[in-house]
């Protein structure tokens, strides 16, 4: 499931070709919210992976898939009542058959999430 317009709104990007900064603004609606957790939401770190693999198909022009994920720390909890804005930093380096990731994931106060992996493109499925 693509999370962009159910988790999450794009505000702005601004991009070079070769790294990005994302500006989203967090759907408290969503949900993925009704079941993690209902009386407290919370953003799970898979959903914070998902919205860097759809920013960096966004940077890149094609639909990519994670081929590994070298770090993938999570500093803090983000919440869509704590901090319903986020912005996303993305710097991409060549990679065998792909791309090298680097990913920040922050408000102004704190950093949420770091990322290191490397993607490349999705092949179609076959039937």
């Amino acid at each position: 499931m693509r999370l962009e317009n159910h988790y999450y709104e794009l505000i702005s990007m601004h991009t070079d070709g070769q790294s990005g900064r994302f500006h989203i603004a967090l759907c408290p609606d969503c949900e993925v919210y009704r079941g993690h957790f209902p009386d407290n939401p919370v953003c799970p770190g898979v959903c914070h992976i998902q919205t860097v693999k759809e920013l960096t198909e966004r940077l890149t022009g094609c639909r990519l898939r994670i081929r590994a994920i070298r770090l993938c720390r999570l500093t803090a909890v983000a919440t869509p009542a704590t901090c319903p804005e986020l912005r996303v930093d993305i710097r991409l380096s060549p990679a065998d058959n792909g791309v090298h990731v680097q990913a920040r994931m922050a408000d102004a106060e704190r950093t949420y999430m770091e990322y290191q992996g490397e993607m490349e493109k999705d092949k179609p499925e076959t039937e």
